[in-house]
Order: structure tokens, then sequence, then C-alpha cells
């Protein structure tokens, strides 16, 4: 089951004795627990406990706590979060166990992250899989992510423009807690709507936003001074590294791809690249000659081998080398050449 269809199956037939919700992502994980608290709720249980799996847990307390109910409770929600899904062989027999005998005075959920191939076919999956509903709760795919965010947006009574949606989709792909943030802050300001491309890049800069995507904007501006001081605004609030790192990966593909390819607007727009920035994107491209790509992805092996394998190099330096290509290549040759020296 997708996690689109959970309330509705809720409202239909209640809160079944075992309920499990597995997903790769923490915002959605507890969009799915909240759901299931509200149901609890409306059906009288008040009586919630949460446990989380680890290696000290108590497996029996899936058994026994059962017993220990409230002198007005008739039913309690027990919560068990499983960081790794990775129960083990003692899990593996308590969950055999209480599969096999459903009390009928405890609802339990069982929360974890994404199964992997060989987690779907263990016998515990399977049996959990049997006894009650697998509610699926992962990220949209990138070309479901623009109706994500505008469904997104409606929970706070917002309304984007297509644009703007777009914008936001390439702003926090793979980040959904940061758009979610994001859209509740947009819902305090009492814009005018649908929310603008302009309204919320102008709402970022106010507040002195310099993200990642600040810096990006200055690279595709080819304004230098600002890549800098953005980039040093950065790695002075210890910005993860995996990110910028991601961010510069993502923006020399970008301009690879538009080298080598006639792209349409529709295929631009799935590399990241929305209507507005078109024209600004192709200018970016041209900026760029091949000699300064094939340098780029050099420097940006180097930068990778600097991060995860400690190879001596100076992020910093990298990311200054970095930027001076893709903002300016053509202004001081003899410095390009030196990065390689």
């Amino acid at each position: 089951m997708q996690l689109a269809q959970l309330q509705g199956h809720l409202q239909q037939h209640g809160l079944p004795p075992l309920l499990c919700v597995f997903g790769d992502t923490p915002l959605l994980l507890d969009d799915a627990l909240q759901l299931i608290r509200q149901q609890a709720r409306q059906q009288g249980i008040d009586e919630r406990q949460r446990f989380i799996q680890d290696s000290q847990f108590d497996w029996q307390q899936l058994q026994t706590d059962s017993v220990n109910l409230g002198l007005f409770s008739s039913q309690r929600l027990l919560e068990l979060d499983m960081p790794e899904a990775k129960p083990g062989r003692e899990g593996a027999e308590a969950l055999k166990r209480y599969c096999a005998e459903l009390p009928d005075d405890q609802i339990l959920v069982i929360t974890g992250p994404k199964l992997k191939q060989d987690q779907l076919k263990a016998k515990w999956f399977k049996l959990l899989q049997a006894a009650g509903p697998v509610v699926q709760a992962n990220s949209p795919e990138r070309r479901e992510l623009p109706q994500f965010i505008q469904q997104r947006a409606q929970r706070h009574q917002l309304s984007l423009n297509g644009d703007a949606t777009q914008l936001l989709a390439d702003w926090f792909e793979g980040n959904l807690l940061a758009l979610d943030q994001e859209l509740q802050k947009l819902a305090l300001m009492d814009a005018p709507q649908p929310l603008t491309t302009t309204f919320i890049m102008e709402a970022a800069q106010d507040q002195s936003r310099f993200t990642v995507f600040a810096l990006q904007d200055a690279i595709l501006q080819g304004d230098l001074t600002n890549a800098l001081r953005r980039l040093q605004r950065l790695l002075e609030e210890e910005t993860e590294v995996a990110i910028l790192n991601w961010m510069l990966q993502r923006e020399v593909h970008k301009v690879q791809q538009l080298q080598q390819l006639q792209l349409s607007t529709n295929e631009l727009m799935s590399l990241g690249i929305w209507r507005n920035q078109e024209g600004a994107y192709r200018a970016f491209a041209q900026r760029i000659e091949p000699s300064h790509l094939a340098r780029l992805q050099q420097l940006l092996v180097r930068l990778e081998f600097a991060f995860k394998r400690d190879s001596g190099e100076d992020l910093a330096t990298l990311y200054c080398h970095i930027l001076m290509l893709l903002c300016q290549p053509q202004r001081t040759p003899e410095f390009l050449t030196s990065c390689y020296e």
C-alpha cells in the first residue's frame, strides 16, 4: 500500500492489529504515524507507548505490555521503530510468535527504513506482510515531485504557480523535510497567491539564506565575487560537504548535457532547469569550453578524493578553483594552469 492510500484505508477499515510502515523519508514516515495516531484517537485509544529497537531492546515487551493496560483503557497503541530493519534471530522469533497470535487489546505499528531486496525476502518480513498491511512511505520520483509539492503546499494553505513549483523541486529534491519547513515559513508571510519564483527567491534573499542554492545562482550568472563570498559563508557555517559536492557535480553535468545534446524544454526540466533559467543555462554552457569541462571533471574527482579518502588537498582551495572555472574561465589562464600542477 502506498502512503497516499493509508488515510482512506484507515477510514474504511479502522486500525488493524498490526501495521507496518517502511520508507526512505523521515517526513513521510512521520506523516504515516500522525494519520495512525489520529485514527487511534478516533477509535478511543488514548494510551500510546513507543520503543526503539537497539542492542538493549527486550523483545518480550511486545508480549507483556499488552497485559499492563491502564485502568480505563481497553486498547493501546504500541509503536516499534526498527532503525535498520534488522530484528536479528531473537527479534525474528518474537515477531513470529506475535504474528501467530495477535492480541485483541493492542495495536502494533512497526516503522523502519526502505527495505532492501534481502529484507523483503526475509521470513520475518513475510510474516509481517501476511499479518497486516505494509505501507510504503518513499520519496516521490523526480517526475512526481511537482505534484507532491503542490499537494504539500495545499496543506499549508499555499498556492504556487508552475515555475515556483519547479523552483522548489530543483531546490529541495532529496530533502523533503527542508521543503516542508520552507513551505511552513512561506505560509507565515501572508503573501499574495499564487506564489511566484520572484517572491520565493526574494524571501530567501531577505533572510540572508546563503545556501548552496544561492551559490548555484551566482555560478549560473558567472558572478565570481558573489560565488566566492557565498562559498566562504557556507564553509564558515560548516555546510555539509557532500551537499556542496553534489551541487557542483550536478551543475557540471547540466553543462555537459547542454553541450552534447539538443534538449527540449521538458528534457531541460528533467535536469532541474526550469523555464525561466533556460536562457541563463544556455549562456552558461557556452562560456565553458570543452577543455574547461575536462579540467572541471578532474577537479571534481580530486574533490571527492579529498573528501572521502583524505588525500591531503585543501577543500576550500579546490572549491575556489572550481568556481573560477565555472564563473570566469577566461579570466586568468595562468591561474587555471596552476590548478593542475
